[in-house]
């Protein structure tokens, strides 16, 4: 018999799999998928808040920004705090990119939603906000 916390893992391992399997479907690297949809709609963002948005590692996070540099997709400025942090921000041309990517991702998520309903969807953003802020401070205890 499965607890609880084996039923989230596996369901939440299972969604992380279907955005695996529909990036590869599309020849998308997954930690790029991640990394453009962080940026997308966003003004500019360190590498540090990419990471903790997407989960990734700042390796995982540093490569794929690397190769959207040199493809022209971003543009990094200086933080305006400790100039060292680089602001990372998506340019006209890594726009179209992230959108053409994404849309039809973002799609297939919108009619879930709606098929969901947003008031169920709003209740389990609520309820893994709390869980990740409890599990944070449980392990912040732990440690």
């Amino acid at each position: 018999m499965q607890t609880e916390a084996q039923k989230l893992w596996g369901q939440w391992g299972q969604a992380n799999a279907l955005y695996s399997f529909w990036a590869a479907s599309k020849n998308i690297n997954y930690y790029l998928l991640f990394v453009l949809y962080a940026l997308d709609g966003q003004e500019a963002m360190t590498q540090k808040k990419i990471c903790i948005c997407t989960g990734l590692t700042k390796q995982t996070v540093n490569s794929v920004i690397r190769s959207l540099k040199e493809d022209g997709y971003i543009q990094l400025s200086p933080g305006s705090g400790d100039r060292r942090e680089k602001q990372i921000a998506l340019t006209e041309k890594g726009q179209a990119y992230s959108r053409e990517r994404l849309a039809p991702l973002q799609e297939l998520e919108q009619r879930v939603i709606r098929s969901m309903g947003s008031d169920r969807v709003r209740q389990m953003v609520e309820d893994i906000t709390v869980f990740s802020t409890m599990l944070e401070k449980e392990m912040e205890k732990a440690m």
